[in-house]
C-alpha cells in the first residue's frame, strides 16, 4: 500500500475522531453487506470458508508479488512491472486488479496483472472523483465488493471511493474515514457483513482499525501495528505492517475502542509491502483447487538393468491462480533403483531432488497442467526389496489427488529370467508367468 518512506503528513488525529462512531451522508447503502450480515442486524453470518493463500506486492528496490500460506510461508514469487498501492482479486478470483501508486495529479490506472508472471495484461484510466484527489490520486487501500465493484482509498483524502473495473468510472462510496484519518490499508469484508477498514493519522503512527457498518456508519475498533495491506482467510485477517511482519489479528471488536488489538506476527519477512489481497477479501469463498496424478512406463513388473519412467501431473481445478506444490517419496524406489543423471524435467515450475524426496513448486493459471517427468534404473543386481512404491502428496492448499489411488505407482522387480532375450524353450508367456511365481514367492 503505501510507500513508509513517504515523509509523514501534516495531518494529526484528533482525540474526538478517535473511536467515535462517524454518521455518514448518502443515501446509499451496502447492499452486498445487509444481506449477509449477523446478530445485532438480525441476518446471517456468512460460513467461514477453507483456507486461502495470501498475496503481496513489494515496492520500490524490492518489487514482487509475492504468494504466502497462511502460515507466512513463500508458495511463489514473480516480478512486478511498477509500484501498485494496493492489488486486489475479483470475486470469483480469476481476475488481479493493481492500482499505480502514487500517480499524479488528475490521473490513476487500474491495471490488470498476470499472478503467475506478473506482468499487467490490461490498462484502465481512472476517471471521477478519485481521478482529482490531489496533489496524487495515491490509491492504497483497493478491495473487490461481492457485487464486482472495487472500493479505494486514498492515502491524500479521507473520502472512500467505488470503481467500475469494467470502465474505470470512480463514485464516492457512502462512508469515510473520520477527518484527519486516510487510506493506508485496505478493506476486508468480514465474514460478518461488515467492512474492516485500515487508516492513518501520518506514515508512522499505528493504524486505526475501523468497521463500516451496513448503515454506513463507521466505528474504531482499535489500532494495530502501520499497516499497508490486509488479505483474509478461512475468516481470519492478516494485516501487512510496514515494517514486513506478517500479523494476524487475533480478535476483532464489534464495540468502539482505540486499544491495541491483539496481534500474533506469523512471519516476520523484512519486506517493503506497499499492499495485500486473497481471494476471500470481498467475502466471497473462492479456494484453490488443484490435483496431481502420477504414472509409469513400464506399469508393473520390469527387469534388472530396466529403466522407468515416471512423470507427475498437475492440474489447476479451481477460477483461480494456485500453486500445485507436492512431494513424491522415492525412498522405496531408490533402494532397488538409481536416479538416471538429468532426467528430472518439469514443463513449467521448478523440480528439485533432495535426498529421498523430489519436490516440485510452481503457479498454475485456471485449467493450466504441468508434467514432471523423472527416470530410475532398476540395479543390477537388484539388493533391495525388488518393488519399486513411492507416492506422491500434493503440499499446498487445496491440493488433492485425482483418486484415491492416481498417486501411487508400485513395480515389482522379476526374480526370474528376462522373457525378451531369445533361446527360451518355451515362450513369452511361460516365461512371464514363471517369474511372476518367482516374484510372489
Amino acid at each position: 500500500m503505501l510507500n513508509y518512506r513517504r515523509p509523514a503528513l501534516p495531518r494529526v488525529l484528533t482525540s474526538a475522531a478517535i473511536g467515535l462512531v462517524l454518521a455518514v451522508t448518502g443515501p446509499a447503502g451496502l447492499a452486498h453487506a445487509s444481506a449477509t450480515t449477523a446478530g445485532s442486524d438480525g441476518s446471517q453470518a456468512r460460513a467461514v470458508c477453507p483456507p486461502t493463500p495470501l498475496w503481496a506486492n513489494t515496492g520500490g528496490n524490492d518489487r514482487e508479488l509475492i504468494q504466502y500460506d497462511d502460515t507466512g510461508d513463500t508458495l511463489s514469487t514473480a516480478p512486478l512491472v511498477r509500484d501498485y498501492g494496493d492489488i486486489a482479486f475479483s470475486p470469483n478470483g480469476s481476475t488481479l486488479y493493481g492500482v499505480d501508486f502514487p500517480g499524479t495529479a488528475g490521473s490513476a490506472t487500474l491495471y490488470t496483472i498476470d499472478p503467475i508472471t506478473g506482468a499487467e495484461t490490461a490498462a484502465t484510466p481512472i476517471t471521477g472523483p478519485l481521478a482529482a484527489v490531489t496533489p496524487t490520486t495515491a490509491v492504497n487501500g483497493l478491495t473487490s465488493r461481492a457485487d464486482g465493484m472495487l472500493i479505494a482509498g486514498s492515502f491524500d483524502s479521507s473520502q472512500i471511493f467505488l470503481i467500475d473495473p469494467a470502465t474505470g468510472v470512480s463514485t464516492l462510496f457512502p462512508a469515510a474515514f473520520p477527518a484527519g484519518i486516510v487510506s493506508a490499508g485496505d478493506f476486508i469484508t468480514l465474514d460478518d457483513g461488515d467492512i474492516l477498514a485500515f487508516g492513518t493519522p501520518d506514515a508512522t503512527s499505528p493504524s486505526p482499525v475501523f468497521r463500516i457498518r451496513p448503515d454506513n456508519s463507521v466505528i474504531q475498533i482499535g489500532t494495530v501495528p502501520q499497516t499497508f495491506g490486509a488479505a483474509k482467510s478461512a475468516g481470519q485477517v492478516y494485516a501487512f505492517a510496514s515494517n514486513g511482519d506478517i500479523n494476524l489479528l487475533s480478535s476483532l471488536p464489534t464495540t468502539a475502542s482505540t486499544a491495541a488489538l491483539p496481534v500474533t506476527t506469523i512471519e516476520a519477512t523484512g519486506r517493503g509491502f506497499y499492499g495485500a489481497t486473497s481471494t476471500q477479501d470481498s467475502g466471497t469463498c473462492v479456494t484453490p483447487a488443484y490435483t496431481i496424478a502420477k504414472k509409469a512406463t513400464p506399469t508393473v513388473n520390469v527387469n534388472e538393468g530396466d529403466t522407468v519412467t515416471y512423470q507427475v501431473t498437475v492440474k489447476n481445478t479451481g477460477s483461480t491462480a494456485a500453486s500445485g506444490d507436492f512431494t513424491d517419496d522415492l525412498s522405496d524406489v531408490l533402494d532397488d533403483a538409481t536416479l538416471v543423471p538429468g532426467s528430472v524435467t518439469s514443463t513449467t515450475g521448478t523440480a528439485t531432488v533432495t535426498g529421498n524426496t523430489l519436490a516440485w513448486t510452481g503457479t498454475l493459471a485456471p485449467g493450466a497442467t504441468a508434467a514432471v517427468t523423472y527416470k530410475v534404473t532398476v540395479n543390477t543386481p537388484d539388493a533391495g526389496d525388488r518393488s519399486l512404491v513411492n507416492n506422491a502428496a500434493p503440499t499446498a492448499p487445496g491440493g488433492s489427488c485425482t483418486t484415491t489411488r492416481a498417486c501411487t505407482v508400485t513395480i515389482r522387480v522379476n526374480k526370474g529370467e528376462d522373457c525378451d532375450k531369445p533361446g527360451y524353450g518355451y515362450g513369452y508367456g511361460a516365461c512371464m508367468r514363471k517369474n511372476q511365481a518367482a516374484t510372489r514367492h
